[in-house]
């Protein structure tokens, strides 16, 4: 009599797990957005054996360890980027969109112009111009 609950828990258990994996790869978003000239990383549930880029002239993929990759955005487009572990289960599968990043601001007060590079705070790019 024995066997039946712990069969019974062994199998709620396996689907616990499957739940627990289907939510973690729901959480993640499904298009990753990366400016050209950018960076973004992901971090992976286990360690990558084998990544594919879908078209390599618009997004590449360097490797930081087994568990996190980085994808740069090379030219405004759409690609895909797969990982895999040893076993060839997916661990990654997220559709990179690459954007024209330009992060300039002109700012024209009267026939002057100023260029900023902006991100979390701005820098002249023409700081010899008036």
């Amino acid at each position: 009599m024995r066997r039946l609950p712990l069969a019974l828990c062994a199998s709620l258990s396996l689907l616990a797990t499957a739940a627990g994996a289907q939510t973690l790869a729901a959480s993640q978003p499904a298009t990753l957005s990366v400016g050209d000239g950018q960076a973004v990383h992901i971090a992976l549930s286990g360690p990558v054996r084998d990544i594919v880029v879908g078209d390599p002239q618009i997004a590449d993929v360097s490797l930081v360890n087994e568990r996190t990759l980085v994808v740069m955005g090379k030219k405004p487009g759409a690609t895909t980027v797969l990982a895999f572990d040893a076993n060839g289960r997916t661990l990654a599968d997220r559709q990179v969109m690459v954007t024209a990043a330009s992060g300039a601001v002109t700012v024209q007060r009267g026939p002057i112009a100023s260029t900023y590079a902006c991100g979390d705070s701005c820098t002249k790019l023409n700081p010899d111009a008036r």
